[in-house]
């Protein structure tokens, strides 16, 4: 594997997410757009248990269906959940924890940009007596009780082996030059997405990492850069991108030069992709996009609460919670709310796409646990199943 040239930019931190101002594909707003208040968004339960939930950013559809899949299950097993919107901003998210923390709450559940930040309210938490769970990105703290993620150093490992995959169908061999579209590097997901495409990559003595492309994780920012690059570098077979919003922004400069042209096509330029909203579904659909790795987002928050209400009724003794070296099969858990239901028109859990969940230690953070759930391969074939969040988000967001 060869390497060649890196195109670096500071940012905020994110997920894997983009929009420009509204709540759109997965896609994160640059100036964090207006955003909602600590409690302004709430499962409407009245159960014994209250659970407050800082998620990273309402302006994103991608933790909108985080919200909304958390909310319907709350509702389902009788929790009320408050959500504090963190306006994709790491300072206003960890503001948002500290007032959870403070709204005599039994749990909290935090989603950080930046993971050294989240660790003082996850510590402020534990002081109290409060348990605290992560959820898609892990705080920095061994406070945590728990972490449930898909593997993001996997993810980058597949896109990149299903880019490769790409090479050798449209090339006749796995030869050819790749671009890594990057997303920030200050939160924990992006290094190990970094660090998995590197390494799905570097077993390929023919495959040439053309360029590393950091982003701030917006289209906008994605669009600049790549559009940048090109001018500079157009012989390219591929890209690598590591969120929606660097497959959006790539697709985006591809039209500029007009370089976009769909599989099947002379000129079409393979992109392997982390996550899969809407856009990415029907950019697949038409042949922009090859593969995308995408999460079982809408899982993320039941199974969280599924073991957040099992630890507080076990008076928080933590045998309840999976222990690195389990494996959770699907059916130790099952999901389904009648809300979900009428407001998605699908059945969203009828498949349990995040088993099997391995649990193992969290890296590079001492003593949490962390449930590693499954990754979900998006093609052609299956881009328009129910279990994908990208097929109902625009519905309810």
């Amino acid at each position: 594997m060869g390497t060649a040239g890196t195109i670096v930019a500071a940012g905020l931190a994110g997920c894997s997410g983009d929009s420009d101002s509204t709540p759109t594909d997965g896609e994160q707003s640059s100036d964090g757009g207006s955003g909602s208040t600590v409690g302004s968004t709430d499962s409407g339960g009245d159960g014994d248990y209250t659970i407050g939930f800082q998620i990273g950013g309402l302006q994103n559809s991608w933790f909108t269906a985080l919200a909304r899949a958390s909310e319907w299950y709350a509702d389902e097993i009788g929790v009320e959940l408050n959500i504090g919107d963190g306006e994709l901003d790491p300072t206003r998210q960890v503001t948002v924890a500290r007032n959870l923390i403070n709204s005599d709450i039994d749990a909290l559940v935090v989603n950080p940009f930046d993971s050294e930040a989240m660790a003082g309210p996850v510590e402020d938490a534990a002081e109290q007596g409060i348990p605290t769970f992560s959820v898609d990105s892990v705080a920095a703290s061994s406070d945590l009780n728990l972490y449930t993620a898909f593997g993001n150093y996997e993810a980058g490992q597949r896109a990149a082996e299903n880019a490769v995959a790409q090479l050798e169908e449209q090339n006749g061999a796995p030869e050819g030059r790749l671009v890594e579209v990057m997303i920030q590097q200050s939160a924990k997901l992006g290094v190990a997405r970094h660090e998995g495409t590197v390494a799905g990559l570097e077993q390929y003595d023919d495959v040439e990492i053309a360029g590393e492309i950091i982003t701030n994780n917006t289209r906008q920012d994605t669009t600049t850069k790549v559009t940048n690059f090109l001018q500079s570098d157009s012989d390219i077979d591929g890209f690598v991108c590591h969120a929606i919003t660097t497959g959006n922004g790539t697709l985006n400069a591809l039209d500029r030069q007009d370089m976009k042209a769909p599989k099947g096509q002379d000129g079409h330029k393979i992109i392997s992709q982390i996550d899969a909203g809407s856009t990415t579904l029907t950019a697949i659909d038409d042949g922009f996009v090859d593969v995308a790795i995408d999460q079982p987002v809408h899982f993320y928050g039941p199974i969280t609460l599924h073991y957040i209400k099992e630890y507080l009724d076990a008076g928080k003794d933590d045998s309840v919670l999976p222990s690195p070296g389990d494996t959770v099969e699907s059916d130790a858990m099952s999901f389904e709310s009648s809300a979900a239901q009428e407001a998605t028109g699908k059945n969203i859990w009828a498949e349990n796409a995040w088993a099997p969940g391995e649990v193992q230690e969290t890296e590079d953070v001492d003593d949490v646990p962390w449930f590693r759930t499954n990754s979900i391969r998006v093609t052609e074939d299956n881009y328009d199943a129910d279990y994908l969040w990208g097929n109902w988000i625009t519905d309810v967001a």
